[in-house]
């Protein structure tokens, strides 16, 4: 009789671990969707701060271009008084 307490004993002991595993591992991956969500939101955010980078360093090329036309025709104006 004894070694039928200690049975179930260790049986109440495992499905006691299980459950609560069952549970650890709903967690984790709970845990684990929101970080593929945070890591698809940052993806998206690192797509968007590219395009904005390239649209940027295109205006400040057109600048600079400008900026270059503009001093080229002060020096042909220059030259011509001078």
């Amino acid at each position: 009789m004894h070694d039928f307490k200690r049975l179930e004993e260790a049986v109440a002991s495992l499905v006691d671990r299980y459950r609560r595993s069952l549970g650890e591992v709903a967690e984790l991956r709970r845990s684990l969707l929101e970080r593929d969500e945070r890591l698809a939101s940052q993806a998206q955010q690192i797509v968007e701060l590219g395009e904005r980078n390239r649209d940027v360093a295109k205006r400040l090329d057109d600048l600079i271009g400008e900026l270059d036309r503009l001093d080229a025709q002060l020096a042909q104006g220059a030259a011509a008084e001078g």
